[in-house]
């Protein structure tokens, strides 16, 4: 059986899935450490599909360690169409692979205009309009800082804030640490609050909304609470499906 490995190369950490190419089941998936060997599991894939957003320092080191198995490995990009899905960046080739590759799999997951948040590093939130029954575009999207980089630029900027652990989301918090926690799910969940009012006005409808990323599921409660979206729906796999259909469509 064919089966094919993703990998998903992040600001933070790689992580990766093996699915049967035949039926799109996920068969393994893990974090890679940053040297060691390759998982054994590796061994019994056919080819490799890959989103890099590390930068080439770590794009060569992967290559390294992927010559020994001696698949073909394609490293995706994105492009102005990709499995009925139209890209509307100004110049394509720019939008950043993980972004590109969550989009991919949401439209194939709703087939409709939805909002697609990835809550990495950063808390990338794109927004998808359904056109035919056929076809969606993507028309654009924001870019802010995530959790934990809204957490240490507080730090590094305030000379009386110190935190030696991180902090509980609360209501009303009463110290330094719950509050700087909970300010910065704030600003986030406001952030896909105002995106998902946008889509929603534009779309004339509430429009559902899928959330993939370490800080997805932090965020999700938040967003829950005030229900701007049709629904919620938490995909902790998104880009590594994505790159599941976008390799899919080079193969057909």
């Amino acid at each position: 059986m064919s089966r094919l490995l993703t990998i998903d190369m992040g600001n933070s950490r790689t992580k990766w899935g093996i699915f049967e190419l035949d039926n799109g089941d996920i068969h393994a998936q893990g974090l890679l450490a940053g040297d060691g060997d390759i998982p054994e599991s590796w061994q019994e894939c056919t080819r490799v599909a890959i989103a890099n957003v590390a930068g080439k320092e770590q794009q060569d080191v992967l290559g390294r360690r992927l010559e020994a198995l001696g698949l073909p490995v394609r490293w995706h990009l994105s492009g102005l169409h990709a499995c009925g899905l139209e890209n509307a960046y100004t110049i394509p080739e720019q939008l950043g692979i993980d972004r590109w590759a969550t989009m991919v799999a949401s439209w194939q997951y709703y087939r409709d205009s939805c909002l697609v948040v990835n809550a990495g590093t950063a808390l990338a939130i794109n927004m998808i309009e359904h056109m035919t029954q056929t076809q969606g575009r993507f028309i654009g999207g924001i870019i802010v800082p995530g959790l934990r980089l809204m957490r240490s630029s507080i730090m590094g900027a305030a000379a009386n804030i110190e935190m030696e652990h991180d902090g509980e989301y609360m209501s009303f918090p009463v110290n330094t640490r719950d509050a700087v926690h909970s300010g910065s799910l704030q600003a986030m969940c406001g952030a896909v609050n105002n995106m998902l009012q946008l889509l929603n006005e534009r779309c004339g409808q509430r429009v559902p909304c899928i959330l993939s990323g370490g800080d997805a599921s932090a965020l999700l409660p938040l967003l829950e609470e005030h229900g701007l979206a049709k629904e919620y729906r938490l995909e902790e796999n998104l880009v590594l499906r994505g790159l599941l259909c976008l390799e899919r469509a080079e193969m057909a």
